[in-house]
């Protein structure tokens, strides 16, 4: 079969790229030559071809054809005759550029679908600049009817016929909205963005205009100091020359009338000299200086007791003997409001493989209110609790700082030396029904402090939504390959992490604590921050419906197998299926990575996009996967160790090669929990748990049973931890994301994992093998020559895609060439030599007919 195919016509020998680099090198060919006629028209040039007869043409003296003047002959007269005459002028270039297009993406194996909207676009503009053209030419005859064509022409005169002046009016509509169409076919945005424009233009001049008006009222203010000046100096040299003349007068007087006054006379204190306006300016300033010294004295006395590690408003209240300062997180500067926006529509420029618009900030719903609103006299209260019941056990505390954030407000204490921070803890439940509050925490110490925290919640809870959360510069100028924005903590500071240094997270909390909108946080950071083709989900689902609203951006985002019936795994048989599928993708990545002597992802992505790996040795971009499950303790119950086997598997070793997994669940128990995956995932998030126990669980500690629910949350990823209060998502604000993506044209393949080997086939005769596949033979050839059963083996070789492949080791594991499937290592190959491979093919045959 192999041999008639190479023997038969001229392309037959070729690969599918070389063909299509032939064919893109001759349409590209075809666009330039079109091309190079429609720019050397001349009108003359067809009139000579009408006298111009086949044999002159066709005679070795070139005589008549000399008078042709353009670049491409007689041909290239005909094809610029219809093209600039009969049909729109020299605007018919648009033509043979959109040839050229075409043939460059032949040519470098691109999908030419991308080139539809271009091709509308330029044809559009052809006719549309041809009429406009026309319309003049019509009315003034201002140019050469060549530049709009006999098309273009009539278009505008049919036009005039129907409409009048109005023609024209329209044709002008028509050009502005196909400007702002070729700036961005959403034209709303468009006008948003011209308009701050003309806004930036006008604060601007008004910037420059008050600029103006200050340069010249101080070149004023200087002309008159300088004025002042003058005239001061002035009458100091005429009070001098009086001075002068006087002294002179007294000089005239009698000496000996002089002498005896002023021995007689006692020598006169000399008079107090009047203070000029300079010293006493000078003796306020050196006031002003030696007050502020005293206060800065003050402030660095007060800055020696512990405080928030961050710069905080502070608001200083005395009472008795015990200091409160009140400190209110500033929280993270914002980012200009379309700042996301506009990195996002350059991250997607970089990617020509789809083109994918990011979803916009003015997606989610905008905060009510911005900054905490502080309750001064809640906080002198539950500081008056605090200390009269630590005071009635004999614990002296020195002083108090009061954090506020969102949801709880953090007492910082500063005990005495002598006092003994166990007995501290040991009045929790005091403290607790002292303040009468749901769930109060107490960290003694508090982890890098010399201080005891008490964790008290506010009586008004804020929410924080994701918006105030993304539309941060924390968020906009992150560099992470997978940014997670959580919420906000105490001090009101955005919470932000990488996935990929986790790299795998566990989420527990009971029923209603927050734990689904901690997923949407989850998946609308990655949706916000990443391009499609650098990341993918695999999302399972046992409710059904938490994580329903995804399906929209299936064709976008969503990993599944090629059989799948629906993009959200539902079903515990698929999601094992899925979970053993996503082992052999990570597998095969090892594989890939060997191949390209790098050790993770990220490394080998900038190999292959570098153009140093060979797709045709099985290379391709490897986006990131993102697998999150839903509730973990359904498939437990339901599978066991069947799914804990991948799971462990996945947590152990695919970090490197960009699988990362978010599981969550409702009931953290050790049954569900295991050893095995709890030991490889370090992140942890704990919501309001019911015990002591789940939280011990989640967090190896106590405190998530304190927790107040709605988003309140304690993280920990193998060192402290932190307490966040989780942005909100709203159902609305997901739906109107998905749609958002969904309705943009996706890929024309989604991305499938890899098909899951069915290890029950029987053995022995073979079943009947249907659909056998061209490459069978030569495959079954390199597996017995190599002795080795490996999918990635016959991608090197055979030079192939990895699902392909699997197909073709099912089919010889069918035929008896190699054994069933052993995970990551090798499948046994059953023959031994080349003549047993023959009389099995030959078996094969029979049993075929």
């Amino acid at each position: 079969m192999a041999k008639k195919n190479s023997s038969g016509n001229f392309l037959g020998g070729l690969t599918e790229s070389r063909k299509m680099e032939i064919i893109g090198i001759l349409i590209m060919a075809v666009g330039g030559l079109i091309g190079l006629s429609i720019l050397s028209y001349h009108a003359s040039d067809y009139n000579l071809i009408q006298s111009l007869s086949a044999e002159s043409l066709l005679s070795i003296d070139r005589g008549p054809a000399l008078r042709i003047q353009n670049g491409l002959g007689v041909v290239g007269a005909y094809l610029s005759h219809f093209f600039v005459y009969r049909l729109f002028g020299y605007i018919s270039l648009l033509i043979p550029i959109v040839i050229l297009f075409y043939g460059w993406f032949i040519f470098r194996n691109r999908e030419t679908g991308q080139l539809l909207w271009p091709t509308a676009y330029a044809i559009w503009s052809m006719v549309l600049i041809s009429s406009i053209l026309g319309w003049f030419n019509n009315e003034y005859d201002w140019y050469s009817s060549v530049w709009s064509g006999s098309a273009g022409i009539a278009t505008a005169r049919v036009l005039q016929n129907i409409t009048g002046i109005g023609s024209i009016i329209i044709l002008g509509v028509l050009l502005v909205t196909t400007v702002l169409a070729l700036l961005d076919r959403d034209l709303q945005t468009t006008v948003d963005t011209i308009k701050g424009w003309m806004a930036d233009i006008k604060t601007s001049f008004a910037e420059w205009q008050e600029e103006r008006r200050d340069k010249k009222a101080a070149r004023q203010q200087q002309r008159e100091a300088e004025a002042e000046q003058k005239e001061a100096e002035a009458q100091q040299k005429k009070v001098a020359q009086r001075q002068k003349a006087e002294q002179q007068m007294r000089s005239q007087s009698s000496v000996e009338k002089k002498k005896p006054r002023t021995q007689n006379n006692q020598p006169q204190e000399p008079e107090p000299k009047e203070r000029t306006i300079d010293e006493i300016v000078e003796q306020s300033q050196e006031q002003d200086r030696e007050r502020l010294r005293k206060q800065k004295e003050e402030v660095q006395s007060l800055d020696q007791r512990p405080r928030a590690d961050v710069e905080k408003k502070k608001i200083a209240e005395e009472e008795d003997d015990v200091d409160i300062s009140v400190y209110v997180g500033e929280g993270d500067e914002e980012a200009d409001a379309k700042e996301l926006d506009r990195q996002n529509k350059d991250k997607a420029k970089e990617v020509p493989k789809v083109k994918y618009k990011f979803p916009t900030i003015d997606l989610l719903d905008s905060p009510p209110n911005e900054g905490n609103e502080v309750d001064l006299e809640e906080i002198k209260e539950n500081k008056r609790i605090i200390l009269d019941k630590l005071k009635r056990h004999k614990i002296e505390i020195r002083s108090i700082n009061a954090i506020v954030g969102p949801t709880v407000t953090l007492y910082e204490l500063d005990p005495a030396p002598d006092v003994k921070i166990s007995k501290i803890e040991s009045y929790a439940n005091d403290l607790k029904m002292a303040t009468a509050a749901k769930g109060l925490r107490i960290m003694a110490p508090i982890p890098g402090r010399s201080a005891v925290g008490i964790e008290v919640p506010n009586g008004a809870r804020e929410t924080v939504f994701i918006k105030s959360v993304l539309n941060t510069k924390k968020f906009v100028e992150s560099d992470f390959e997978l940014p997670l924005a959580f919420g906000k903590t105490i001090e009101n500071e955005v919470f932000m992490v990488d996935l990929t240094k986790m790299p795998h997270l566990l989420i527990a909390g009971a029923t209603g604590s927050g734990k689904t909108v901690g997923m949407n946080t989850i998946i609308t950071c990655l949706l916000y921050k990443c391009h499609p083709d650098d990341l993918k989900f695999v999302m399972i689902d046992p409710k059904k419906i938490e994580l329903s609203l995804y399906q929209k951006i299936e064709e976008h985002f969503l990993a599944t197998l090629p059989n799948a019936e629906e993009p959200i795994i539902t079903d515990t048989t698929e999601a094992q299926e899925t979970l053993e599928s996503l082992t052999m993708e990570m597998d095969e990545r090892y594989d890939l990575l060997k191949d390209g002597m790098v050790r993770d992802i990220r490394a080998y992505n900038e190999k292959f996009d570098n153009g140093e790996l060979d797709e045709e040795e099985g290379h391709r971009h490897l986006p990131y996967i993102v697998v999150l499950i839903d509730e973990l303790a359904d498939l437990m119950m339901t599978a066991g160790k069947q799914i804990e086997e991948p799971i462990a598997r996945l947590a152990q070793l695919a970090r490197a090669v960009g699988i990362h997994l978010v599981v969550a669940t409702q009931r953290p128990s050790v049954n569900v929990i295991t050893g095995t995956i709890k030991a490889n995932f370090p992140g942890r998030i704990a919501y309001q748990v019911a015990s002591k126990v789940d939280s011990r669980t989640i967090l190896d500690t106590g405190g998530a049973d304190q927790l107040i629910g709605r988003g309140d949350m304690l993280f920990t990823n193998g060192g402290g931890m932190t307490r966040i209060q989780n942005a909100f998502v709203s159902t609305k604000e997901v739906e109107e994301i998905t749609e958002f993506i969904g309705h943009q044209r996706g890929y024309n393949k989604k991305y499938e994992l890899p098909v899951n080997e069915d290890e029950s086939a029987s053995s022995g005769i073979p079943d009947p093998l249907d659909d056998i596949d061209e490459l069978f033979e030569a495959a079954a050839k390199v597996i017995v020559l190599h002795q080795q059963g490996s999918v990635s083996l016959l991608q090197r070789k055979l030079k192939i895609g990895y699902n392909r492949a699997g197909r073709i080791i099912d089919q010889l594991f069918n035929a008896g060439v190699v054994g069933p499937y052993q995970g990551s290592t090798a499948r046994d190959v059953l023959v031994d030599d080349e003549e047993e491979l023959e009389q099995l093919l030959d078996e094969l045959d029979e049993f075929s007919r």
